[in-house]
Parts: C-alpha cells; structure tokens; sequence
C-alpha cells in the first residue's frame, strides 16, 4: 500500500514528530463515502486518524449492532456460579456477551460503554454503565477489550485505568485490528478495518508494546486471529459495496471461494501479517 502524501504529522501514541504517509479513508460501514485522513507513524506504526470527529457518537446510530438490548429472565441463569472472577467488558454495547457468560455460571460480570443510551442490569450478575473505563471503581481479574480498544480516544490513558482496576494475578484481553497486515497490502484504503472514523487507532505490536511500558503493564502473548472477512468483505468495498451488503453476498459466495479466502488468513495469520490480533496483558 502507497500514499503519494507525506505530511509532519505527531504521533499522539508514541509522541514522535516525523513526516508520515498519508490516508484518505471512506466511511463504507453505513455507506455515507465520507472521507477522513489516517497516517502511519514512521516510528511505532500506529495507523491512526488525523483529525477525531467532534461528535463521534452521530457515527454509532441506534441500529449499530453491537446496542440492541438482549431479551433475557434472571432465571435462564443456572443457579450455581461455577466462576468467581470479577469480569469487565469494556465497550460492551448492549453486553450480549456478558449475558452469554452468566448463562455459563459467571456470577460478577460488568461492563460499561459509554455510547449505550442508559445504565443496563440483567438481574444481579450482570451490571453495565453508560461510561467509560474511568469512571470505574473497584478490582477485575479480567478486563476484557472484545474489538472496542480502536475505538479509544486515549489509549495509553485507557491502558493506565486497566492497570488501575486489575487486580495482582488478573490479566487483561485486547482483541484489536492489527496494522501492518496482508490485507492493506492487497486492498489499500478499501481494507475493511480501517472502520472510518470509528476506529481512531489501527494500533501494531510495537504501538502496544509501547503503551504497555508506559504503564508498567507487559504484552505476555500475541496471538493473530483474523478470518477471510479481511480479505471477503475488503474485496466487496472495492466494488463500492457497504457492509450491509458485503456481508449479505459473502453469506451467498461458493464454499470453495469461502475455503480460498480462509486459506490465505490462515496464511497472514502463521506468518503475523493477519489484520487481526488478541492481545494477552498482565502487570509487570
């Protein structure tokens, strides 16, 4: 992937003040074909948008699927908590996932989202804030960052507050898009995961190996796990399709075009160029 645009540009990530390459960007979840311009830090690699949005909650309409309530009875969930740990998913939307732990005999499952339009309950194991992380108090054994973590204004703040809230022997999970990648290679700017302008930050490995030092936490495993949606629906924006309908006609694609495009995410991933990546993070 090129730019023909290098502009000095400070990484708010790592701080470094370089000429950087780059990015006009279109929004193509909804389809609007807004653009917004991205650059590539030429120190830490961090992809990240030049200019956040002042509004940014007009990009997460009432439709985005991550806000439809779960229709759910406290009595679904077994009455015996198997698992004592005290659970944080950040950026959980609606906590679709939260109650699918407590149908599994979770007991202590919170959450929080900022962009949610009120506090959420689901009988007494499951409680969710409209805020963000630090309005929080309290001790997690597990923090948990399911696809939400590019979504930050303030990563390395964000990483301080997971510091502050883990407890001793707890461990954090970032499951993030990954740059650089196989996928950008092949499509460029109609990379799926570019996520334009949700995703403010398209963090790499040294981007988060950095924060992580900042804050006195340490990265113990990276493990890449991206599927052939990197490659599938990619390919369907380059058509000038949106999400909606990229999705629709990758659920119609042959099983052997489906198999061809996991082939080469198995490949991108064995070889740490998937776009996709679970971060494992402990105190040092």
């Amino acid at each position: 992937m090129k730019s023909l645009i290098k502009k000095v540009s400070k990484c708010k990530i790592c701080g470094e003040i370089r000429e950087n390459y780059c990015y006009n960007v279109k929004e193509m979840f909804y389809g609007t074909m807004e653009e917004f311009t991205y650059f590539e830090c030429s120190h830490c690699h961090c992809m990240q948008i030049v200019e956040i949005p002042d509004n940014m909650g007009q990009y997460y309409g009432d439709d985005y699927y991550s806000f439809e309530e779960v229709l759910t009875e406290e009595n679904c969930f077994p009455e015996i908590i198997r698992h004592e740990e005290r659970l944080l998913d950040v950026g959980c939307g609606a906590g679709r996932w939260l109650v699918e732990l407590a149908k599994d005999g979770y007991g202590h499952l919170y959450g929080c989202d900022p962009y949610i339009k009120h506090d959420i309950q689901y009988g007494e194991r499951i409680k969710i804030k409209k805020s963000t992380i630090h309005d929080l108090e309290g001790e997690y054994d597990i923090i948990n960052f399911a696809d939400s973590f590019e979504h930050m204004e303030d990563p390395l703040e964000v990483l301080h507050t997971v510091k502050r809230l883990m407890s001793p022997n707890g461990f954090c999970r970032v499951n993030i898009p990954v740059y650089p990648n196989l996928a950008t290679e092949t499509f460029g700017t109609n990379w799926y995961q570019w996520d334009a302008p949700r995703h403010l930050f398209i963090h790499s490995k040294e981007s988060m190996e950095y924060m992580c030092e900042k804050t006195n936490l340490k990265v113990v495993t990276v493990e890449y796990n991206s599927d052939l949606s990197q490659f599938a629906v990619s390919y369907f924006y380059e058509l000038g399709l949106p999400l909606f309908y990229a999705l629709e006609h990758i659920g119609k694609m042959p099983e052997e075009e489906k198999k061809r495009f996991n082939e080469y995410a198995e490949f991108a991933n064995k070889n740490s160029m998937g776009d996709h990546a679970m971060f494992i993070l402990q105190h040092k």
